[in-house]
């Protein structure tokens, strides 16, 4: 028996025995993506003389590599319009099809990863995309159990995962040592859950920057947790009563609703009290006042997600941590 066919025949060894990258040879084998004729006949010839039929169902490669990348996504995307993540989509969908890739969509929440569990137990994808980091990430433990390849898309506590973040640590920090310049010193702070990691990112730059100009931290101006329109009509409330004088909004989505809430109390913004959001979006852009907030490239950071990912599985070299810049934009809403 040819000894090569004993042995278990697998892309990275046909990739060390013809020179090419794993992701050539998964190309040639599953006839997706772009290559050369002659490259991928070579291929073919290789497996063949090895035992192995390239397109048998029965052939392990064919069954292990399928081109596929699943973009783990949160259930509740069905249900509200995030600018960030459609952007990120975006941005991994287009790094995708340049490497003759296919993306899968699987939505998971903090309790139910089912959908994501199914795909890897089917072995319907060759890695994974997660969207959002969270401090316990049930999909993070599933992708690891699998072997599957993956990366985050936001802080993993783990500093050789591969993950790609915006700044949120700096940014925040940045915007708030901003608004302390401009004499405000009762800056509250609203943010969703603190099981997302870039909400305890956020929550630190905010820290800091009160540390860096002698502003002791007041725990009544922190608002963390608030999802619901219950619990941010109950958080403004509660915010109000303390006299502050501005507000800083995690998110988009929080900001544009805070705004509506005020205008229907009767609170001018910025004449009694200023606002700001971390996240800049189409969302704020025809509200009045325009809003402070500061400005990530998401369609970037959506397609260094997926090029890191696609770069480790041909087995180049990667930096696991990527952080990306910002820019943070002074408006009326401040002033």
């Amino acid at each position: 028996m040819d000894e090569r066919k004993e042995s278990k025949l697998t892309v990275g060894r046909i990739a060390q025995e013809l020179g090419v990258s794993k992701t050539t040879v998964s190309r040639a084998l599953s006839g997706k993506g772009r290559i050369s004729a002659e490259t991928r006949e070579r291929v073919n010839e290789f497996v063949n003389s090895s035992g192995y039929e390239a397109g048998s169902p029965a052939s392990p490669l064919e069954r292990r590599f399928t081109n596929n990348l699943a973009l783990v996504i949160p259930s509740h995307f069905v249900r509200l319009d995030l600018p960030f993540l459609r952007k990120c989509m975006g941005g991994v969908c287009r790094m995708a099809a340049q490497r003759g890739y296919d993306v899968l969509m699987c939505f998971a929440d903090d309790q139910n990863a089912d959908q994501l569990r199914r795909q890897l137990a089917a072995h319907k994808i060759d890695g994974v995309i997660l969207s959002r980091t969270l401090t316990e990430d049930s999909c993070l433990d599933l992708v690891r159990q699998y072997g599957v390849p993956f990366v985050g898309i936001g802080r993993i506590q783990d500093p050789q995962a591969l993950q790609v973040d915006n700044d949120q640590v700096g940014a925040t920090r940045e915007l708030t040592r901003l608004l302390l310049q401009m004499g405000l010193r009762r800056i509250v702070f609203l943010s969703g859950r603190m099981n997302y990691t870039v909400n305890v990112d956020r929550l630190a730059g905010y820290r800091l920057a009160l540390e860096e100009y002698g502003v002791a931290e007041d725990r009544e101006l922190i608002f963390t947790g608030v999802e619901t329109e219950e619990g941010r009509v109950d958080a403004l409330e509660s915010a109000l009563e303390r006299s502050p004088e501005c507000l800083l909004c995690c998110d988009d989505s929080l900001t544009f609703s805070i705004l509506k809430d005020l205008r229907s109390r009767g609170v001018s913004v910025p004449g009694q009290l200023r606002l700001a959001s971390l996240y800049d979006s189409e969302i704020l852009l025809d509200v009045f006042p325009a809003v402070t907030a500061v400005q990530f490239d998401a369609e970037t950071l959506g397609a260094t997600a997926c090029r890191m990912l696609l770069d480790s599985m041909a087995g180049r070299e990667v930096v696991p941590r990527q952080i990306q810049g910002y820019q943070v934009i002074m408006r009326e809403s401040t002033k």
